[in-house]
């Protein structure tokens, strides 16, 4: 049953590195089912054959933050947002608690860095068919790459997101490679597979994460440093010998042969002039809100549009995250947040350092060997772990299902790293554990409930997407349809749904089926407004629908609402112009046009704007005008 369990785990960190590289649940499901049915399955086995005993600050400090997380979730005012979070938090959790229990023998962890070593070439051979002109290169056939084109992706939207990965396997190969206990073939092809993620890293251009990779180096470089240096003085100079020979000649071999696209990114992206200033303003405005405890899972995707800066340029898009993981939590989940996953960081690496003082102390004394495959861990780990922090106060791959569930991996590895000892032996907390196996058993069973339910939903949603993009509309409104009813509470469904009823509309339909559909259209779009409140592109697409069903004072109000949550954006300035246009109160509609040509942030190009429909006020008051001339002539 646990080796069982031990094959689901690797399979759902595979199909998890595999689809559950962006931050939208649609692809990360099969991964949530595979690590369930893992967690179950070790769950079921109930006593697990623990190699070593975790440390049980750790999993105490892990368990609070979990439960503050959750409990957040659980009340965040829009559950659609929330869920996003919950699923990666319960994957997170779950793939922890196998770490430190039924993968805690030091042979089955090397199966990790397998899986990280194949899913590794697997995006390096992406990003070369992204170099070979495929920008837009999917895993899934019918969904497209995103990302503008010059910086390899691999799997990844996000070529940042890819960097936050190799980095993580990078260093865990390192750790291995160095450490281990394989044959020496095996070492030799861990060096070159190391060397080609860091020219990956190279290759996603990715500023953040190459200052990310000089810090998670430098904390490789000094604890094996000190390992070596207790451990086998004779043969420590030597080895600072070679790591300095190694280490220079590679990074510079890697900067120069990367030296143009860097400086091509700072020319065109100048640190200076990083947008990046302006969102981290924006999130710092929704954590004066509530600094405590936050706004609520994920509920920055709507605080960048509200607390947006007004000195940024008026054509950057919306800030879905505010790239800064630190900032992010504050934002979202308030300084209670950020003191929970400071103590879980420091009591991991503090158990991770505890680890090499026992090896040096105890353990290496006892075998006079260095290779082991705990101590690679410990070491990979700890410099992956900081690599990634120093990342984080740039990015936001710790909302990526792929890189969280590593850096729960991390953790993991860390918070049981081997340690069999009398005198580093850590303290036992009375009837954690068993609580963990009853949260573990639950937190399994609701990620397989989820796949198997807003899984379903989402399936059918992104369906929807693929027949849009074919021209079948009507098949994509079946399957808007399908969605909302296996998800009643998805607000981004029901917005999606609500607009897909209003495309459908056409002016030669009978009068009664025009009826209906804008009918249900309003139904649906107030029903998103009343799932999410706080989104006004449901309020502005719920004021177009009233407006058409005849309740002009109930689309006004939801101008006006929407007006408070996107005080800056140009796009419910419209819907107002629109809306005084409709009811013939033309100097209004005027004046709320030219308001939206002052708007400081402007609707992407190619979609609505305000000079559009303000020419088009233009020419229905000139034809107006010409009718009244006309008119007046025709009188005796």
């Amino acid at each position: 049953m646990q080796k069982l369990a031990l094959i689901f785990f690797l399979l759902g960190l595979f199909v998890t590195g595999l689809l559950g590289t962006e931050t939208r649940l649609l692809f990360f499901w099969p991964g949530c089912a595979l690590l369930g049915a893992a967690g179950l399955l070790a769950v079921l086995r109930w006593k697990l054959k623990v190699s070593f005993q975790p440390n049980d600050g750790c999993l105490l400090s892990m368990l609070a933050l979990v439960a503050y997380l959750g409990w957040r979730a659980w009340a965040s005012p829009v559950e659609v947002y929330a869920r996003e979070d919950g699923a990666v938090l319960l994957a997170c959790f779950v793939a922890y608690l196998m770490t430190v229990t039924a993968v805690s023998q030091p042979r089955w962890r090397l199966g990790i860095v397998c899986v990280l070593l194949v899913l590794a070439a697997g995006n390096l051979t992406a990003g070369w068919l992204n170099f070979k002109g495929r920008w837009d290169f999917h895993l899934v056939p019918g969904f497209t790459r995103a990302f503008p084109a010059g910086r390899i992706g691999g799997f990844f939207n996000n070529p940042n997101h890819l960097a936050a990965f190799l980095s993580f396997a990078a260093f865990l190969s390192a750790g291995v490679m160095l450490f281990a206990r394989i044959h020496i073939a095996s070492r030799l092809l861990l060096g070159f597979g190391i060397l080609a993620m860091l020219t990956g890293v190279a290759l996603t251009v990715s500023r953040a994460a190459m200052l990310g990779l000089g810090a998670g180096g430098l904390v490789f470089l000094l604890l094996t440093l000190w390992t070596v240096r207790r451990a086998r003085p004779p043969v420590f100079k030597w080895l600072v010998l070679a790591l300095l020979l190694v280490g220079g000649t590679g990074g510079g071999a890697l900067y120069k042969a990367n030296e143009d696209s860097l400086l091509r990114r700072q020319l065109s992206t100048p640190l200076e002039a990083d947008m990046r200033v302006h969102i981290w303003r924006a999130a710092l405005g929704q954590h004066a809100e509530s600094p405590w405890v936050g706004a609520g899972a994920r509920m920055f995707y709507e605080g960048g549009v509200t607390y947006r800066d007004p000195r940024t340029s008026a054509y950057t898009g919306d800030f879905l995250f505010a790239h800064n993981e630190y900032l992010q939590v504050l934002a979202d989940y308030g300084w209670a947040g950020l003191v929970l996953v400071a103590l879980v960081l420091l009591t991991h690496l503090w158990n991770g350092l505890r680890f090499l003082r026992w090896f040096v102390a105890e353990r290496f004394p006892a075998t006079g060997m260095l290779c082991s495959n705990s101590l690679a861990l410990a070491v990979g780990g700890m410099a992956a772990l900081v690599a990634t922090l120093v990342h984080a106060a740039f990015e936001f791959h710790a909302h990526i299902p792929i890189t969280a569930v590593l850096g729960a991996v991390v953790l993991g590895l860390l918070a049981n790293p081997g340690i069999e000892s009398e005198v580093f032996k850590s303290r036992r907390v009375p009837g954690l554990r068993l609580l963990l196996k009853i949260l573990m058993l639950g937190a399994s069973a609701a990620l397989i409930a989820g796949a198997a339910t807003f899984g379903r939903a989402d399936a059918h949603a992104g369906l929807a997407l693929v027949q849009n993009k074919r021209g079948d509309t009507a098949g994509a409104l079946g399957s808007l349809a399908r969605a909302v009813e296996l998800d009643p509470r998805n607000a981004a469904l029901a917005y999606q749904h609500g607009l897909a009823l209003m495309d459908s509309y056409r002016p030669e339909m009978p009068e009664a089926e025009r009826r209906r559909i804008i009918e249900t259209s309003a139904t649906e779009l107030t029903r998103a407004t009343a799932l999410n409140p706080h989104n006004y592109l449901c309020q502005v697409a719920l004021a177009d629908a009233l407006d058409a069903s005849g309740k002009t004072d109930a689309a006004m109000a939801a101008i006006q609402r929407a007006l408070v949550l996107a005080p800056l954006y140009e796009e419910p300035r419209i819907a107002l112009g629109m809306h005084h246009h409709r009811l013939g109160q033309f100097d209004q509609a005027e004046a709320a046009y030219l308001w939206a040509g002052q708007a400081g942030a402007r609707n992407p190009e190619g979609t609505t704007n305000w000079q559009e429909n303000y020419r088009q006020l233009l020419r229905h008051t000139a034809i107006l005008a010409e009718r009244e001339r006309a008119r007046r002539v025709r009188q005796p």
